[in-house]
């Protein structure tokens, strides 16, 4: 049986959960309670000496990093439509694996920790006008693209699933995401697909 140790409002959780549901695949949750430094002990240490969140243990295989366990999990449970094995596909699907943890995740998610998590005397506003405005980039990019595209890399794809997170939740860090037509409608895509789950709140 898979764990999964993780925390319901994380976005890097969730895509793992997404990905599972989408799979039909059970699995346990064990709940990390970041807020209480629960990631920092030293027997999870001993899990993720990264000390983050997700980290997948299947059957003794200890996997952490949100992409690298889709990548894992979508390989592993093959034939599906998630990933591709055509050479070009595939480099698509990592481009915007890539993305997401070059792009999305450094301006939008730090955005929403700042505006959720902190609240405001906790940062600095000129530290998230910077997210703000570098998520508005990230989020001109997707929009661009998905004005020709109705998923990131072709086919409905962990690439989607790697990105959908925080772009979704980026209204709580501050952006205005009816600004961004396709990127709306690549949302509404995402939530339509088999086995879809929504984010705990």
């Amino acid at each position: 049986m898979i764990k999964l140790y993780d925390h319901p409002l994380s976005g890097n959780c969730y895509k793992v959960r997404l990905l599972l549901s989408h799979l039909g695949i059970e699995y346990d949750r064990v709940k990390i309670d970041i807020f209480k430094g629960e990631h920092k002990t030293d027997l999870f240490t001993k899990t993720n000496p990264n000390q983050k969140i997700p980290v997948l243990d299947d059957d003794g295989f200890v996997l952490w990093e949100s992409n690298a366990i889709l990548l894992y999990l979508a390989n592993k449970h093959s034939a599906n439509k998630y990933l591709s094995q055509d050479p070009k596909k595939y480099g698509l699907i990592m481009q915007w694996l890539i993305f997401g943890k070059t792009s999305v995740d450094p301006n939008l998610a730090v955005a929403r920790y700042y505006k959720k998590f902190l609240g405001e005397g906790q940062y600095r506003k000129e530290d998230l006008q910077k997210l703000q405005a570098q998520g508005g980039q990230t989020l001109s990019i997707l929009n661009n693209h998905l004005s020709n595209n109705v998923f990131l890399a072709g086919d409905y794809s962990v690439a989607d699933m790697a990105c959908f997170p925080y772009v979704m939740l980026s209204y709580e860090g501050g952006m205005d995401l009816s600004k961004y037509e396709f990127v709306n409608n690549w949302i509404k895509k995402v939530e339509s697909e088999d086995g879809f789950v929504l984010i705990e709140q």
